[in-house]
C-alpha cells in the first residue's frame, strides 16, 4: 500500500478505519520504529487491539486476554525505546490521559521518551485542530479523533499512507507543534 483513503459515512459506520489503525500498530508493535506521533484535539484511551483471544499477546506478554486500548500500546512502545510524541486539546479529559501516561513512564523509567503538549487555546476554539498518527514509515491523517467514536463510529475521511515522502512531509510539520 502506498496510498489508500476510507471515507465512512456515520449513517453507515464500518470497521476499516479501525482495522487498518490496528495492522499498522500491529506493525510497529513487531518492529518499533524512532517514534510515535499523535496529534488530536480530542483523544481518549481507544481500544485499538482486541486480544480476547490471545492471539496478540506475543505482542506484550503482560497485556493478558482483553482488549488493549491505546495506552497500554504505547506504553509497551517507551519500553522498546520509542519516542512517543502527543499533542491534543486543552479538555479536562485529555488532561487526564496525559498525566497518566506521564505518571505510567515515570513508573516504567522511559518518561524521557515521552513527550506530550496540550494546546493552550480556549476548548470551543481549537486553533491546533491537527489529527494524525504517525510512525516511522506510515501515517494516518483527515478528520479524525483518536476517540472510540472517531475510530468506530464517526463519520470521517482518512488517509492512510506509508509513501515516504507523505509520511515525512506531514510527520515534519507535526513535530512543529513540539517546538
Amino acid at each position: 500500500m502506498s496510498t489508500r483513503h476510507i471515507h465512512r459515512l456515520a449513517a453507515r459506520p464500518h470497521r476499516l478505519i479501525g482495522e487498518a489503525l490496528q495492522g499498522l500498530i500491529i506493525g510497529e508493535l513487531l518492529a518499533p520504529g524512532n517514534r510515535l506521533l499523535i496529534a488530536s484535539p480530542w483523544i481518549s484511551d481507544v481500544p485499538l487491539l482486541d486480544n480476547r483471544s490471545g492471539h496478540f499477546t506475543v505482542l506484550d506478554t503482560a497485556w493478558g486476554t482483553r482488549v488493549i486500548r491505546l495506552s497500554a500500546i504505547l506504553r509497551t512502545l517507551l519500553a522498546r525505546q520509542t519516542s512517543v510524541y502527543v499533542h491534543c486539546g486543552p479538555g479536562v479529559a485529555q488532561k487526564r490521559f496525559i498525566e497518566r501516561l506521564q505518571d505510567a513512564a515515570r513508573r516504567d523509567g522511559t518518561e524521557s521518551l515521552f513527550h506530550s503538549r496540550q494546546s493552550d487555546h480556549d476548548p470551543d476554539i481549537l486553533l491546533d485542530h491537527e489529527k494524525a498518527i504517525a510512525g516511522d514509515d506510515w501515517i494516518v491523517h483527515g478528520s479524525m479523533n483518536l476517540t472510540y467514536r472517531g475510530v468506530e463510529i464517526n463519520g470521517e475521511l482518512v488517509t492512510v499512507s506509508t509513501d515516504p515522502e507523505h509520511v515525512s512531509t506531514i510527520t515534519t510539520e507535526l513535530m512543529s507543534l513540539f517546538a
